[in-house]
């Protein structure tokens, strides 16, 4: 796989991507510069939960699952981290070790920049570094909504609402159209949500119902993402 990706094609995957495409032109370029490709084998880690930041990564192939283990061991999947999506900002930002653990879940390759390059590159100035930060904020309002909201939604709307940031970049706009999660269990999901996997089950199968999601094997395919939403929001 790996020959056929140039750091040129790797550039053109980047640039479809909504936060490399606002990026300065020279900063762009910068970045193709210094980064370096890398293919990962399934199940393959990036970095893992605790280990120091390992800089930028984003995905030109593949799929990167990031997950968070807590104390009683149970794993949880926080994104999916597809083309054009980048991940790895918090310990960049404040230098600190990775909160999650990502992981390859089909042979991916991945576009890298280590830890000394993004510094050297976003800590210039406080315009440039607010380019860096600006993801991780929008990450933040997520999780701020997600707590304030979400949290005290029925079950049902909890399902639907993971169904979409899942297919969503999580440092991205939390609106538009929602990928289909590939990869995913309905254990993996409903262990995200706090349920059981039974419970979600009757969900999916009410939303597949509802011609919003089609359920097939290994796959939630979303049919209607505005309906989605809707749904989630109770709007």
């Amino acid at each position: 796989m790996s020959p056929s990706f140039s750091l040129q094609h790797a550039f053109h995957v980047l640039n479809s991507g909504c936060w490399f495409a606002s990026l300065p032109l020279a900063l762009q370029q910068a970045i193709s510069d210094a980064g370096t490709l890398r293919t990962l084998n399934p199940s393959q880690t990036l970095f893992a939960q605790g280990s120091d930041s390992s800089g930028l990564h984003a995905v030109i192939l593949g799929e990167l699952h990031v997950t968070g283990t807590s104390i009683s061991g149970n794993d949880v999947i926080m994104a999916i981290i597809r083309p054009s999506d980048w991940t790895g900002f918090l310990p960049c930002l404040d230098h600190g070790q990775h909160a999650y653990c990502a992981t390859a879940a089909t042979e991916t390759v991945v576009f890298s920049l280590r830890p000394t390059a993004v510094a050297a590159l976003f800590e210039t100035d406080v315009a440039t570094y607010r380019l860096l930060m600006s993801s991780e904020l929008m990450a933040a309002r997520k999780l701020a909504h997600f707590v304030i909201e979400d949290m005290g939604r029925p079950l049902a709307q909890r399902v639907a609402a993971r169904l979409a940031d899942l297919g969503r970049w999580a440092y991205g706009p939390a609106s538009g159209p929602v990928a289909t999660l590939d990869n995913v269990s309905q254990e993996e999901l409903a262990m995200s949500v706090h349920a059981s996997r039974q419970k979600v089950n009757m969900i999916l199968r009410d939303l597949a119902d509802r011609r919003i999601i089609e359920i097939g094997y290994g796959r939630i395919r979303v049919l209607d993402h505005i309906a989605l939403d809707h749904f989630a929001h109770d709007k």
